[in-house]
């Protein structure tokens, strides 16, 4: 489910809130994005709506993802992969929507920002994480990729963390959401009245870059004064170890340096783990995304992106890593193939071939 309102401000105008609301850590649903992509465009031409804030209902979640539950199914049923194929369509097309949107989109980060989650988190101009923010990208681990435009915005972080994050699953907290430009601003999660109280009373105008910068100021000014008790930075002072590890442009070779690590960082040795148990097709398929991606603009990585996740619907791996991890739990997929060094070239292209 999702619910919408509008928050009155003190000059009149209107905050439309987005409130992510479901029993799965609020990951979405076609359902859930169809409306908020009717709601969002009713809101982008009503002029007294100056802002859009989105949140996650409860404290453990911002958004897990989509409903990978419901995908599985449409892949186990042909006749059904056409609804796997509009999610997708409409989830991609919601992050753009996000991205371009001509009024301030207020993200509040708290808790799980994961999957379409950050993918929606991403496409927020303020992005706000709190003391309990977890970011991920975890696909490989269910034979997917890193998408919602992914393949982009994970390049944008600052030195080769976006790229491990991509081919590991590893996951940021929140100092270093902040320390490699995931998000812009640290709130605690208990001040989100005042987050409210703070927007409420600004002097917005309808003008949607004055009133960016406006919120800008705002949320730097509110950090200020509620400093939030941030874990320690995990990736931070790893920087030239991952730089180092993630150098180059052989995938192979970064694989290879990331599975021999040798070193003390713990985040470094769960990162080679979580890589050893990603599908091997969807690590390489990941790669090939980033890779692509560096010559296209942020539509063509989307339209780029829609045409693999169809793919994905129809080829074995991703069905397969739903089944293991979320469906029979057993934890034991059956990737094909089991190895990268055996994925072929010809398998990846068929990838970028519209299905």
């Amino acid at each position: 489910m999702v619910h919408f309102q509008q928050i009155a401000l003190s000059n009149g105008l209107f905050l439309g809130e987005i409130l992510l609301a479901s029993s799965r850590l609020n990951a979405q649903s076609l359902p859930m994005v169809l409306k908020i992509r009717e709601q969002i465009e009713a809101w982008r031409h009503d002029p007294a709506l100056v802002a859009v804030l989105v949140r996650g209902e409860g404290e453990r979640a911002f958004c897990a993802g989509g409903d990978i539950r419901a995908l599985y199914h449409a892949m186990s049923q042909p006749e059904f992969l056409h609804e796997g194929d509009d999610f997708f369509r409409h989830e991609y097309d919601l992050c753009r929507e996000l991205h371009r949107y001509p009024k301030p989109v207020i993200a509040w980060g708290n808790g799980i920002v994961m999957g379409g989650g950050w993918g929606i988190f991403a496409a927020s101009s303020h992005r706000i994480v709190t003391e309990s923010s977890v970011l991920a990208m975890p696909e490989i681990s269910i034979g997917l990729f890193p998408d919602v435009g992914a393949s982009f915005w994970l390049q944008q972080l600052q030195g080769q963390i976006g790229r491990l994050l991509a081919l590991t699953g590893s996951r940021l907290n929140a100092a270093d959401a902040l320390a490699f430009g995931a998000a812009e601003f640290a709130l605690p999660s208990c001040s989100f009245t005042d987050l409210i109280i703070t927007l409420q009373a600004l002097p917005w105008s309808g003008a949607g870059e004055r009133d960016a910068e406006l919120a800008s100021g705002a949320l730097a000014a509110l950090s200020a004064a509620w400093p939030c008790p941030l874990p320690e930075s995990v990736w931070l002072p790893l920087a030239d170890e991952v730089a180092a590890i993630c150098a180059g442009d052989d995938l192979l070779a970064i694989c290879g340096r990331i599975q021999n690590y040798q070193g003390d960082a713990l985040a470094l040795r769960q990162a080679a783990a979580l890589q050893a148990a990603g599908s091997p097709t969807s690590i390489y398929l990941t790669w090939e995304m980033a890779q692509r991606a560096q010559a296209l603009s942020y539509d063509e990585v989307v339209e780029m992106e829609w045409i693999g996740a169809r793919n994905c619907l129809r080829h074995g791996d991703f069905h397969e890593g739903v089944r293991a991890k979320l469906i029979d739990r057993d934890d034991q997929p059956e990737w094909s193939p089991k190895a990268l060094s055996l994925v072929k070239v010809a398998d990846i292209e068929s990838f970028f071939q519209s299905p």
